[in-house]
């Protein structure tokens, strides 16, 4: 690997480890970072503002509906959204392949049973099935009976399972392919099983083919969580707050995100898109700069290791004495290409 490969990956990498780093911190930085706040007074004890805050009143991004700083909010939240991203993803990564393993070796109609159902759910939107599953739990979360960190983790499970079908038939149709290779019907010839043939060729192919996959499936898995955010399934649980002032008002439900994560960030203000689009936009401007370095860090990772485009190294000049002409010698020049 290059250096001038690890200075492309340098920065899509390091955004995303200090958000998660960062979000660590805050409870540290800031303990009351997520302290409700009814209201702000100026230097003479008046009321001046109620929340939602502007940025001039809470900067820099404002507040949520509970007087929350919301850009310590977001901080805090980036863990949840990024750790969540990156274990989807493995997820995805893990039940795809032994998803493809049997697709690849079933009989060849079960074979077309299998990718005829798996191409009729790719149409069918997966935040609505993950939701349908979910939204059984989430009345077990709201009394208190399911803990936020199990829920959190289940909710994880299911949205990598249901993933995963449309994967794992990918994943076959390349193992196919690849079966079909000259240098396998040779190994078969010379006695190889399955299993050789699997933990010698299919298996190093896959785990190069592997690593691209999952920075794509991180990307993937952050669009997925922001169409639950928008259909108010957060993840960990949602908690609300009554802001009915008394018993004789109507009720006045505000949701808020038990891990305050982006996605749900965005659904439980979306309303307010237009009153305070900040509430919407920034928690999106974080979730668009996380899939550009992600995809920045696929499209690098994928030239190297799957295209064998390698960034070409800085030449060398050989100056001869005899001749007093300057060479350019390329260290690729004996190397063969594939």
């Amino acid at each position: 690997m290059s250096r001038q490969l690890l200075k492309e990956l340098f920065i899509p990498v390091l955004i995303p480890s200090a958000l998660v780093v960062i979000s660590f911190l805050i409870p540290f930085w800031y303990p009351e970072y997520d302290a409700i706040v009814n209201y702000l007074k100026n230097e003479q004890g008046r009321l001046i503002a109620a929340p939602p805050f502007t940025p001039e009143e809470m900067p820099p991004l404002g507040s949520d509906r509970l007087g929350r700083n919301f850009f310590l909010l977001l901080l805090a939240g980036a863990k949840y959204t990024i750790f969540a991203a990156l274990f989807i993803a493995l997820l995805r990564i893990i039940f795809g392949f032994i998803f493809a393993v049997f697709y690849t070796f079933v009989p060849s109609f079960i074979g077309k049973v299998v990718r005829g159902l798996g191409e009729a759910f790719q149409y069918i939107p997966l935040a609505i099935v993950v939701f349908a599953i979910l939204i059984p739990l989430e009345g077990s979360f709201q009394p208190g009976f399911l803990p936020s960190d199990e829920y959190f983790f289940i909710q994880l499970c299911v949205i990598a399972f249901i993933a995963t079908p449309s994967l794992g038939i990918y994943l076959g149709e390349e193992m196919k392919l690849f079966l079909n290779e000259e240098f396998i019907q040779v190994s078969r010839t010379l006695g190889a099983g399955r299993f050789n043939i699997m933990k010698k060729h299919m298996l190093p192919q896959f785990l190069r083919h592997s690593i691209v996959l999952f920075s794509e499936q991180v990307a993937q898995a952050l669009s997925l969580l922001i169409q639950l955010g928008i259909m108010l399934m957060a993840l960990g649980g949602l908690k609300i707050a009554e802001f009915a002032y008394s018993n004789l008002d109507p009720s006045n439900p505000v949701y808020f995100s038990e891990t305050n994560e982006w996605a749900a960030t965005i659904g439980m203000n979306i309303q307010l898109i237009f009153s305070n689009p900040l509430l919407v936009l920034a928690p999106l401007a974080f979730f668009s700069l996380i899939i550009f370095c992600m995809n920045i860090i696929s499209s690098q990772l994928r030239s190297i290791l799957i295209e064998h485009e390698e960034p070409l190294k800085k030449t060398k000049t050989v100056k001869v004495k005899e001749k007093n002409q300057v060479t350019a010698v390329s260290e690729d020049l004996f190397t063969m290409k594939q």
